[in-house]
């Protein structure tokens, strides 16, 4: 069975260029009207191919091929449609293209699978007011209805609690979720590796970090008697640098955001607020970071500090199970590979609370997406729609 890489390339580039503006690469933000022009044209897409196509009311985009016994779960195949702003071409697209060029290879080579496999499109991967991936926490039912505010949230996209109520898919129905997606990282271009086989998915933990010091005159304030929260903060900061780099990969700790008071060129900072984000695979891991980092903020003498947690959500691990059945595809093909971590949040993240998940990546050219320069060859996309096929035929089998 051979990938169209011609169909499949022609299917990226025509959604690719629903929100492309010229030099400023594509927007398709989640609930805008490029975002549906989209998602309608990918229906069609789907129509084509002989699916039965129904779309939630978030907008989540669903497309199913029967398989010999339509009382099985289905195996659910896909990604999400929406972009970042100037984002690029491959994110979320590819995910979604890939899965219905599998379905195309199953229908020309006369392939019944035992379960039915359903393609799904999410809406709001890229976050929103609701936070990032939306669409399919809502569908497995991670998303709390009453959650404070939702409601308010909800209106300014013409939305409703009930719609979140209706949007919630029985996870029973699902066997298995495949996601096809670019790393959107340099590892795997680094090494010249086409496909990164996706063990587990980083948690995320975040603080916001206040060195307290004492605002004063600039000018006139020695220096041997200044309490000032920049220095302070900033002594903070090449410690957590030197944390993160002793717990090895794959943490990673980012200071992304940083806001000085009162913020006036000939007044000493009376206080620095940070905010801290860290992300690994061991919750437990990142845990230890932080007291790490807690207990230096205590040796720094001339400020004192506070943390405030801000979020916490732990990492996931994706099956045991696909991931052999995606290393097996591998090796088969004689396609070279690797085990790693997902250092980004994903579709896949929220869906393998509630269901056995696989995710493969394939190379992102010199790391580099959410950015018009993403990109990734068009050979390892071939590969990776191989794997994914070859993954879902195997599934069918062994589930």
């Amino acid at each position: 069975m051979n990938i169209n890489l011609t169909r499949l390339k022609s299917n990226i580039l025509k959604i690719g260029e629903i929100g492309r503006k010229k030099g400023e690469g594509i927007t398709r933000l989640a609930f805008s009207d490029v975002y549906y022009k989209a998602s309608d044209v990918f229906k069609d897409l789907m129509k084509d191919a002989g699916l039965k196509v129904k779309t939630d009311r978030l907008g989540n985009v669903f497309g199913k091929r029967e398989g010999k016994n339509n009382d099985l779960p289905s195996i659910m195949i896909g990604s999400h449609m929406d972009t970042v702003k100037n984002g690029g071409l491959f994110d979320g697209n590819l995910g979604v293209n890939a899965a219905l060029e599998c379905i195309y290879v199953l229908e020309e080579n006369n392939i019944k699978t035992k379960h039915p496999i359903e393609i799904v499109s999410f809406n709001a991967e890229e976050g929103s007011e609701m936070g990032g991936t939306f669409g399919s926490r809502v569908m497995v039912g991670l998303q709390d209805p009453l959650e404070n505010g939702l409601a308010d949230k909800l209106k300014k996209y013409g939305l409703t609690l009930d719609d979140v109520k209706s949007s919630i898919r029985n996870t029973s129905e699902i066997k298995a979720f495949l996601e096809l997606h670019i790393e959107q990282g340099g590892d795997l271009f680094s090494k010249d590796i086409p496909i990164g086989i996706v063990k587990g998915i980083a948690g995320i933990t975040r603080y916001r970090i206040s060195a307290l010091g004492e605002a004063n005159h600039a000018g006139t304030t020695p220096m041997n008697l200044r309490k000032d929260a920049m220095m302070g903060a900033s002594k903070l900061m090449v410690e957590i640098e030197k944390i993160a780099k002793s717990m090895g990969a794959p943490f990673v700790a980012t200071i992304g955001v940083t806001d000085v008071f009162p913020g006036a060129v000939n007044i000493i900072p009376g206080r620095v607020e940070l905010i801290l984000e860290m992300r690994d695979l061991n919750q437990e891991r990142i845990e230890k970071a932080v007291n790490k980092i807690k207990k230096s903020a205590q040796s720094i003498g001339e400020v004192d500090f506070k943390f405030e947690l801000l979020i916490n959500k732990p990492p996931v691990k994706t099956s045991r199970r696909i991931v052999q059945c995606i290393e097996e595809a591998c090796i088969d093909k004689n396609i070279p590979y690797q085990i790693m971590a997902s250092g980004a949040g994903h579709d896949a993240k929220a869906i393998a609370n509630k269901v056995p998940t696989g995710m493969i990546f394939v190379p992102s050219k010199d790391g580099k997406s959410h950015c018009p320069d993403e990109w990734t060859d068009w050979e390892d996309i071939k590969k990776g729609t191989e794997i994914l096929l070859d993954t879902i035929i195997r599934l069918d089998r062994i589930l």
